[in-house]
């Protein structure tokens, strides 16, 4: 078994030397060139995970976190991980959880907030001592389970593969064993374990998997463990091939500026069905299944419809849908333009500042993004700010106020791009919607003596 488990890890981390070692024994010490935080909770499985890293010579620390879910059993939890850290000499780190509160005050459930708080605990204690990679004792009918936990809540073909055996720095080597093996060789090796005693209840849908499912679907086929993880690992590697066509096939309709993702409507017309591939492009961002086809439908009506998840937003405009991550908390920032101000930097724009005596052959600039000012119609300080609600000017050319947000409707500028819209203040009134139209009662006429030129250029994040 420790053989194979050298070969499985060994699966598992980059090449050396830009490529895999021809011969197996150089192939089987690539475990050596790597350090391990093993994550431990006392149980059969990472007791066994530890003793195989220690008979294979690996350099590890073992972590154990105390959930203090089980009262005085999850305090001897500890104090057994951490003799046997002792008895390996090596590094050990542990960490008391209030999972309780924390699920409570986070709407979790006890699972789904025992396990936020264990990996975040655990990367963040692999960053402070170095090591490569995190290192789970999961094992194949642990991937069983989670097979079935996802298909009875109506998983794609994402869920059905089970658990990864990598992702980002977080390895499972022992995968590939499954619970009957891992049972013998601590048998064989006369090791000791402690059990979990909710581990024989029946409160959690796994455990009935456990305890229930899979007892009958063996007494169908008595292979029925081994014949279940052969299909997950099929369904793995049809989920790459899948993903890889998806993204060659999406490509053309997909752009991005700086953090924006645009998603152009051609591929509602030519994709189908089309709600199916924005799902495998968005779900990384953590939109569902049915916003995708709630999306899908909204394309055909007017723009300005907004989704959200839990880390992006995604507009509706004309042409593309915008995806984006959601903005902080929204400060209203408001800078000062004194008079002999020159340039302004900010964490979204530069502008330029120039006032001069009028030329005589001056001609007025048509660049959105510059704006030709009468000089002696400013009252400074000015100011720049988000424009809000409410805010009226009289865009060049017309005398009757207009509402910002209608001229931005009209002007069909997008939901993400209206919030970034600013504006040049003098005295209360907008002289200039910054990058669309300035206003009419601070244009530049015949009567100007003084001109003042401003500039705005947008800083694009690459």
């Amino acid at each position: 078994m420790v053989d194979a488990f050298k070969r499985y890890l060994a699966e598992l981390l980059p090449p050396l030397g830009g490529g895999r070692p021809a011969r197996t024994e150089r192939y089987i010490r690539a475990g050596s060139n790597f350090s391990f935080l093993l994550a431990v909770s006392g149980g059969l499985d990472s007791v066994v995970m530890v003793e195989l890293f220690r008979l294979a010579g690996y350099t590890y620390s073992i972590a154990h976190c105390n959930f203090q879910l089980r009262g005085e059993e999850s305090d001897e939890d500890e104090k057994f991980v951490k003799k046997l850290a002792a008895q390996s000499n090596m590094p050990f780190f542990s960490v008391r959880f209030d999972t309780g509160k924390f699920c409570l005050e986070n709407k979790l459930s006890v699972q789904m907030g025992a396990r936020q708080l264990r990996y975040n605990w655990l990367e963040s204690e692999r960053q402070k001592s170095g090591a490569n990679y995190i290192v789970t004792a999961h094992h194949a009918d642990d991937a069983i389970e989670t097979f079935f936990i996802n298909m009875l809540r109506g998983t794609g073909i994402s869920g059905l593969h089970g658990i990864r055996a990598i992702h980002e720095h977080t390895i499972r080597p022992m995968l590939h064993f499954h619970r009957q093996e891992i049972e013998q060789f601590a048998q064989q090796n006369n090791l000791l374990w402690r059990e979990d005693s909710s581990n024989s209840t029946d409160k959690y849908e796994r455990n009935k998997i456990r305890h229930h499912l899979l007892p009958a679907l063996e007494e169908i086929n008595p292979d029925a463990r081994k014949a279940i993880y052969s299909t997950i690992e099929k369904l793995a590697k049809a989920e790459l091939v899948l993903n890889d066509s998806v993204d060659r096939v999406t490509q053309p309709f997909i752009s991005k500026e700086g953090n924006r993702v645009f998603i152009h409507f051609n591929l509602f017309k030519e994709l189908i069905p089309a709600h199916l591939y924005l799902y495998k492009i968005i779900k990384k961002s953590g939109f569902n299944y049915e916003q995708c086809i709630q999306i899908a439908e909204s394309v055909k009506g007017q723009p300005g419809k907004l989704f959200l998840s839990p880390s992006h937003r995604l507009a509706i405009d004309r042409e593309a849908l915008i995806m984006e991550p959601l903005p902080g908390e929204h400060t209203n920032h408001q800078f000062e333009v004194g008079e002999h101000l020159d340039e302004l930097f900010t964490n979204a724009c530069t502008y330029l500042f120039l006032k001069e005596k009028m030329p005589h052959d001056f001609t007025i600039p048509t660049e959105p993004d510059v704006a030709a000012l009468d000089f002696d119609k400013l009252t400074f300080p000015l100011k720049i700010r988000t424009w809000e609600k409410g805010d009226k000017f009289y865009p060049l050319g017309m005398t009757q106020p207009k509402k910002v947000s209608d001229f931005l409707v009209d002007s069909k500028v997008s939901v993400p791009d209206k919030e970034e819209v600013r504006v040049l203040v003098s005295e209360g009134q907008i002289a200039w919607l910054i990058g669309y139209r300035i206003d009419d009662r601070f244009k530049v006429t015949k009567a100007t003596k003084k001109l003042y030129l401003c500039k705005s250029q947008k800083i694009i994040i690459p």
